[in-house]
């Protein structure tokens, strides 16, 4: 189904051709740049007196930045797989339950692959069962 309350944003000319551009670059400036010049000069003052550990540059602030910001989006986002804790909306039995059948399911899984194996190797045998080991390799064909 269709939204049918969407805007088109359009273009017209060389003004707003530029206006389009500013506004990335602005975009651009404020959520990537900005925020990783920041983590730059915290890095950079936190560690100032330690020898160890060397200065950041703008692009590794960004990249900082980076990092901070998609795992604050991994963490928080209800829909993503990343979390700390336990899941409370399971009981005990259910949990159980859910343990057992994924149990079986691998038996299950583990079985099918030995079943394949074996006719794997019975088709092998039964054809290589036919060449004569001892025999050169031109007589054969």
């Amino acid at each position: 189904m269709m939204k049918k309350n969407f805007r088109i944003i359009t273009i017209n000319g060389f003004r707003g051709i530029l206006a389009a551009i500013f506004v990335v670059c602005g975009l651009i400036a404020g959520f990537i740049i900005s925020p990783g010049w920041v983590c730059m000069k915290l890095w950079n003052w936190g560690f100032e007196y330690s020898n160890h550990i060397a200065q950041m540059n703008l692009i590794q602030g960004i990249l900082l930045w980076a990092i901070i910001a998609l795992s604050l989006y991994g963490l928080n986002n209800k829909r993503a797989l990343i979390g700390f804790g336990s899941y409370s909306g399971l009981n005990p039995d259910q949990i159980k339950d859910i343990m057992e059948k994924t149990k079986k399911a691998e038996e299950r899984i583990l079985k099918e692959l030995k079943e394949k194996h074996i006719n794997d190797l019975s088709e092998t045998n039964i054809e290589n069962s036919s060449i004569n080991i001892d025999e050169p390799e031109e007589a054969r064909k």
